[in-house]
């Protein structure tokens, strides 16, 4: 599987139309939060109507987990998240927060949530990086911004997952690291360029990808 790993986009239609501009080169999709961007010039209904039509235009299958700027508001029509129900796969994921997609279990963890039983080789769709990771802790020595619950469940599991895709933390120290045995990556927020920053991931070659504002970044084995 070619899978496109997309992060923080916070309503920027340039990014989103990148998106759908290439989405057919990929198998699938994952975006990993904040669709929206509950402090920028356009209104939360603005957003919500255009960002839900963008998902189900979209040609290739979309999994997504939820970011803070997407349930983190009372304002209709987020209303703590309500407006996702409608996107693509919202009911996809088990009550044990597991889908299948080609052949590969993922597993969705939700804002602030409770985290779900993880499986070996899973790949884990998480807004936060684990806490105590590079991909959750600022360049230039910030604080770590990164799930504590996740990260716990991560050292503690007996089958390790593969993966977690992840954002929230806008500049990360590193773009990829580990929490145990799990490779935890975070792409990070681009400047201004048309693309944004963007990982992609060949499941069957065991490889990733790292895009900043456009261009080749780096490329490390998973």
């Amino acid at each position: 599987m070619k899978l496109l790993h997309i992060t923080d986009l916070h309503a920027n239609r340039r990014w989103f139309q990148w998106i759908a501009d290439h989405a057919e080169e990929y198998d699938l999709i994952a975006f990993t939060g904040d669709f929206l961007d509950l402090f920028g010039p356009e209104s939360p209904g603005s957003q919500v109507r255009w960002i839900s039509a963008w998902a189900h235009s979209l040609p290739r299958p979309l999994l997504w987990c939820p970011g803070n700027h997407d349930v983190e508001s009372s304002v209709a029509p987020v209303s703590a998240g309500r407006w996702m129900a409608a996107l693509p796969s919202a009911r996809a994921f088990s009550r044990s927060g597991h889908v299948e997609r080609l052949g590969q279990p993922f597993v969705r963890v939700e804002w602030k949530g409770a985290i779900p039983r993880l499986r070996g080789g899973d790949i884990i769709l998480a807004h936060a990086p684990p806490s105590g990771c590079f991909t959750a802790t600022t360049k230039g020595g910030g604080a770590d911004n990164g799930d504590l619950n996740l990260a716990d469940a991560l050292r503690s599991t007996a089958a390790a997952p593969w993966l977690v895709l992840s954002g929230h933390v806008h500049t990360p120290t590193r773009w990829k690291d580990r929490c145990g045995t799990t490779i935890t990556l975070n792409p990070g927020v681009g400047g201004d360029a048309t693309a944004p920053n963007y990982i992609t991931v060949d499941t069957a070659a065991r490889k990733a990808w790292l895009f900043r504002n456009g261009e080749p970044a780096n490329v490390a084995n998973l």
